[in-house]
Parts: structure tokens; C-alpha cells; sequence
């Protein structure tokens, strides 16, 4: 179990505490009752960098890239449903609030006042009073 956490994770020998651990766990403590007496941190390798290997645990060989694709694709083709469904929903929504935003836009147009004529018809202009109050 040690070794395919320490395979897996690939830590380094820093990882290990040096200092404040529980008594005996430091890294340049005495793995004891062992003998010969062994600090911990020597422990800390993987079977690899001490010249051997488990076959259990070598990794197999990739062949190709097809062998390396192969358990994406096939993930994928568990989840293609979903990834489409959630294409069609975004399209949708993108769709609505563009469409929002466009009415929005246009409406706010039709009522600004750069869009009223510069000149009034001529009874308009016999009731306005220019004066202030």
C-alpha cells in the first residue's frame, strides 16, 4: 500500500516532517525495534530507486496514442447525452437573452430625444413659453 501511495504521489524526502511530529516520527528519527536501526526518511523511497521492482505494480507500456485515448472515449460515450443536452440548453439561453437585450436596445432607441425633429410644427409652437420660474 505504501509503495503505490509513494508511486502515485511521487513526494519528496521535505515532505517528511523534520521537526514537531509525534515522538519517533521525524524524519531523521530511528525506525525502532528494526535493526539495523534505519532513520525514517530512508524509508521514504520508492522500490525503484533501491534497484528493484514489484511486477504488480509496473505500469504497462502505452502502444499508442489510441491506447492512451481509448478510456476518454469511452467516458464520453457514457456522458455524450448530457454534453448534448447541455449544448442545445446553452444555445437556447444564449438565443432568449440575446433577443432580450436586442428589444431592450431598440426600444430604448425609440424614445431618446436625439431621434425627436429639430423643428415643430407651427400651432406647437404658438403654446410653448419660454419662461423660467
Amino acid at each position: 500500500i505504501f509503495e503505490r501511495w509513494l508511486r502515485r504521489h511521487r513526494p519528496m524526502l521535505e515532505v517528511y516532517p523534520a521537526a514537531n511530529a509525534p515522538i519517533g516520527h521525524n524524519r531523521e528519527n530511528y525506525m525502532v525495534p528494526f535493526i539495523p536501526l534505519y532513520r525514517n526518511g530512508e524509508f521514504f523511497k520508492s522500490s525503484r530507486e533501491l534497484g528493484y521492482d514489484y511486477e504488480y505494480l509496473q505500469e504497462p507500456a502505452l502502444q499508442s496514442f489510441l491506447d492512451f485515448l481509448t478510456p476518454y472515449l469511452q467516458q464520453a460515450r457514457q456522458i455524450w447525452a448530457w454534453l448534448v443536452g447541455a449544448a442545445v440548453v446553452g444555445g437556447i439561453v444564449t438565443a432568449v437573452l440575446t433577443g432580450l437585450l436586442k428589444a431592450c436596445r431598440k426600444k430604448k432607441r425609440g424614445t431618446s430625444s436625439e431621434i425627436q425633429p429639430l423643428l415643430i410644427e407651427s400651432e406647437d409652437y404658438n403654446n410653448i413659453t419660454y419662461q423660467s420660474n
